[in-house]
């Protein structure tokens, strides 16, 4: 899409095309007229040096501030409110921005923790099945004569009488740290 924009000096804008109702009563402006309605009148072309002259002249001017006890006590404390309220809005949003994050990260580590627990119990059936499974070829293959294996009878059983205890005699003195070393040591009374 193009527009042209006709210049307030154009030859066409002095010719004498003048709008049906007038300016009062038109609701369309022309955008030279909205663009001198909001910057204002032209300023004739200054110097330089008058820019600067001006600029200082302005910088130099002081404004001042409203005071601060013209205030009225019950403005002030409710501006203190909402300072308080503000602040103790960010502090609950923080914790429970942190809570939120907490929960959510100790949910993700119970679900890896109990797919690993369940891992762990599929394994172990399958341990126990395939223990069950060796268990069953074993009696299998001890039934076969071949083998050279014989059932168990309990007339075969062979029962050992544990040693006496005995003492050594004592030591000479050079053992005597050997002693202290197994003394808290137990020896067993047989295999």
């Amino acid at each position: 899409m193009t527009a042209a924009i006709r210049s307030p000096d154009s030859p066409r804008s002095r010719s004498g095309r003048k709008p049906a109702a007038g300016p009062a009563k038109s609701k369309v402006t022309s955008i030279a007229r909205a663009r001198r309605a909001k910057t204002g009148p032209v300023l004739p072309n200054y110097s330089p040096a008058d820019e600067q002259a001006q600029a200082r002249s302005s910088a130099s001017v002081l404004k001042v501030l409203p005071d601060r006890q013209q205030q009225p006590v019950w403005l002030r404390s409710l501006l203190q409110a909402q300072r308080a309220s503000s602040v103790a809005a960010v502090m609950l949003l923080a914790g429970a921005l942190s809570l939120y994050g907490l929960t959510v990260y100790g949910e993700q580590r119970w679900s890896q923790e109990y797919q690993k627990l369940e891992t762990l119990r599929l394994r172990e059936q399958q341990l126990s099945a395939s223990s069950e499974v060796l268990k069953h070829q074993l009696a299998k293959e001890a039934q076969n004569p071949e083998t050279g294996l014989a059932p168990q009878n309990p007339g075969d059983t062979i029962f050992l009488q544990p040693a006496p205890e005995t003492r050594s005699p004592v030591a000479a003195p050079n053992s005597e740290p050997a002693l202290k070393k197994g003394a808290g040591v137990e020896t067993p009374l047989g295999y």
